[in-house]
């Protein structure tokens, strides 16, 4: 019997070493508990990581919506310029033909209102004259007794 007990106790060292097929449980229990551990730590990580992806995912797909929201203004934005630039042609179309004969009647009428107040000047300046020539007025020595006073306007 002692011998039968070293003969397996040498089986078991043989077994170790991977001799005639006897399987070491400790060392066999040893590798599945670490292959069990790094695959728990890769399956974590592949979860962090997931995780961090979706929410990547996510945040692009909000800026996806926000950019094609801002299109969306732009868009209309350009839609409403092009139509007031559609406008304001078909308005300047019309404005030379419509109100350019009231241009040139206003560009007249400047014209004449010109010539009148030219006139104006003139006569005042002449009465001031006629004040001066009959009447001894002066307008720049005025005397404290003299009632009339008047000064040749004559604006720049």
């Amino acid at each position: 019997e002692i011998k039968a007990v070293g003969d397996m106790a040498g089986k078991s060292k043989a077994a170790k070493k991977g001799g005639d097929g006897g399987i070491d449980f400790l060392a066999t229990g040893f590798q599945v508990t670490t292959n069990c551990a790094f695959s728990v730590k890769i399956m974590e990580n592949f979860k962090l990581r997931s995780d961090a992806l979706l929410g990547e995912i996510k945040a692009d797909e909000q800026g996806i919506e926000d950019y094609e929201s801002q299109m969306l203004q732009l868009k209309q934005r350009r839609q409403f310029l092009n139509k007031r630039i559609a406008e304001n042609k078909a308005w300047a179309a019309n404005y030379d033909k419509e109100f350019g004969p009231f241009v040139a009647k206003y560009k007249e009428f400047m014209e004449q209102m010109d010539g009148l107040y030219k006139d104006a000047k003139i006569k005042h300046e002449d009465g001031l004259k006629l004040l001066m020539e009959h009447f001894n007025y002066h307008p720049e020595f005025k005397r404290w007794s003299d009632t009339f006073s008047a000064v040749p306007f004559k604006p720049l």
